[in-house]
């Protein structure tokens, strides 16, 4: 019984098959997804400096509440999002299952959305420490800083480069700097460790 359209190459075989054809080979559909991602953390740093409005201790105290709910419902959602994952995943084990699933979760989000929340912790954080200490916690600011300059701080040290023009003066602001430099680093190491983890092991040998 004759296949196909009479007449048609493909009959013949001039025609390849569409199932054999590597789309992820010709277009790397992570890349695309992963420059997004980075336009978008830029456009937000950007719109994040130019926030005009000045802090004062009053406003700082709400500001700090504020990001204090956001990231108790942020951390929600991720350990929602974690669970899912775990429960599908094949290890017995639990403790490597769970260390898995938090991994392959932040893969998903991407490194610059997980950097985005990283810098957003730590403002928070720098905030905190001024409205505890106005006065004595950092050199450089102004008497009513803006959340642009705590923004600045925290995306800063991340890089292993705390700025020059605002300093860390306090005992607690200084240990908040040192305590950021090195998380920011075990970040970046266990995100790179567990893509090459990850690209080590296709799907098809985790079946077979």
């Amino acid at each position: 019984m004759q296949r196909g359209i009479p007449g048609s190459r493909a009959n013949f075989g001039g025609v390849r098959r569409i199932d054999t054809l590597d789309l992820e080979a010709v277009r790397p559909n992570w890349l695309t997804a992963g420059a997004i991602r980075l336009g978008l953390l830029s456009l937000f740093i950007v719109l994040t400096a130019m926030v005009r409005p000045h802090l004062t201790h009053t406003s700082a105290g709400w500001l700090l509440l504020a990001g204090v709910a956001f990231a108790v419902a942020a951390a929600g959602v991720f350990a929602v999002a974690t669970r899912r994952v775990a429960l599908r995943l094949p290890f017995l084990d639990a403790p490597r299952r769970l260390t898995d699933a938090v991994l392959l979760v932040l893969r998903r989000v991407g490194l610059p959305l997980v950097g985005l929340a990283f810098f957003l912790v730590w403002t928070f954080v720098y905030v905190g420490i001024w409205w505890v200490h106005p006065h004595d916690a950092f050199r450089g600011l102004a008497e009513h800083p803006r959340f642009a300059d705590f923004f600045y701080t925290a995306v800063s040290t991340a890089f292993i480069s705390p700025p020059g023009d605002i300093v860390a003066h306090s005992r607690g602001a200084r240990a908040a700097t040192m305590i950021e430099m090195l998380t920011a680093f075990a970040l970046v190491t266990a995100y790179a460790s567990s893509f090459l983890a990850f690209q080590r092991s296709s799907p098809s040998e985790d079946l077979g």
